[in-house]
């Protein structure tokens, strides 16, 4: 049983050596960035984290195209990047999309993440700072949310990780109040 929150390398992977120094630091996963990442190249990266590391990594796409290169590299863990890393401009639609992309295509990923029957687990990137953005994105289909830059700018980290869960009788009135 783990006694410590899940530690993820996000940096610009492009080696396996990289990836074998993140696993010998004690890393649970990395980031691969699709657009920054040739297919080939991505494909042997998944590769090696499960096959070498027994790691499953975050393939991070942001456009429909990136998805497809995913998908057909493999990547069962994907995070959808809300910001465009081309623009730098974050459009808070960017994995609701995505999500309706993959529910099109009868890829299954609802909340469970890999296993329990589904396929994919999906993760939103950038962007939230408020348990509005997390629940706009659970309701959605998203397991789970990378919460970074908000953090690291807030000048009381206890009180900005507070404000992105969602009071429990709040929680409890809105499950209720959805039907669920």
């Amino acid at each position: 049983s783990r006694t410590r929150p899940a530690i993820l390398r996000k940096d610009f992977i492009t080696s396996q050596y990289q990836i074998a120094e993140a696993a010998a630091a004690g890393a649970d996963s990395l980031l691969l960035i699709v657009a920054v990442t040739p297919a080939p190249l991505l494909r042997s990266l998944i590769d090696f984290c499960r096959d070498t590391c027994d790691m499953e990594p975050l393939v991070e796409v942001h456009a429909a195209e990136e998805l497809d290169v995913a998908l057909k590299a493999g990547a069962r863990v994907i995070g959808v990047n809300n910001r465009n890393l081309h623009t730098m401009v974050v459009d808070m639609g960017t994995a609701e999309r995505t999500a309706n992309m993959m529910r099109d295509r009868g890829l299954g990923f609802e909340h469970e993440g890999v296993g329990g029957g589904k396929e994919y687990a999906l993760c939103a990137l950038s962007g939230m700072s408020t348990a509005e953005d997390v629940e706009r994105y659970r309701k959605a289909g998203l397991g789970m949310c990378l919460i970074g830059e908000s953090l690291m700018r807030a000048a009381d980290t206890k009180a900005a990780i507070e404000g992105l869960c969602l009071d429990p009788a709040a929680y409890a009135r809105r499950q209720l109040e959805d039907g669920g």
